[in-house]
């Protein structure tokens, strides 16, 4: 069996539903479903910003005193998402 035809059991995909400023707030039920979802997409965030993280702690590890020229580009993208990955939760007012 190849790499790419495996899968996960547990991978979900979850239908995307309107934000929190979308939804009514008396639905009580979309209004969960946006909170399920605005979790997960920031648990997403938060795990695509540690991955980069790991691939640039193993790019410093094998490429020695080269990491400034070798690793810049993995650098790069892992101080992109530490600044706009930010984890806001579901609870921030827009007042």
């Amino acid at each position: 069996m190849a790499e790419a035809d495996w899968e996960y059991p547990e991978h979900k995909q979850f239908e995307r539903v309107p934000t929190l400023d979308q939804v009514d707030r008396s639905d009580r039920k979309a209004v969960y479903a946006a909170r399920n979802q605005k979790i997960r997409d920031d648990w997403v965030k938060a795990m695509e910003g540690r991955l980069l993280k790991e691939k640039l702690d193993e790019c410093y590890r094998t490429e020695g005193v080269n990491h400034y020229n070798k690793c810049r580009e993995i650098a790069d993208a892992y101080l992109k998402a530490v600044k706009d990955n930010k984890v806001e939760g579901f609870r921030k007012t827009s007042a």
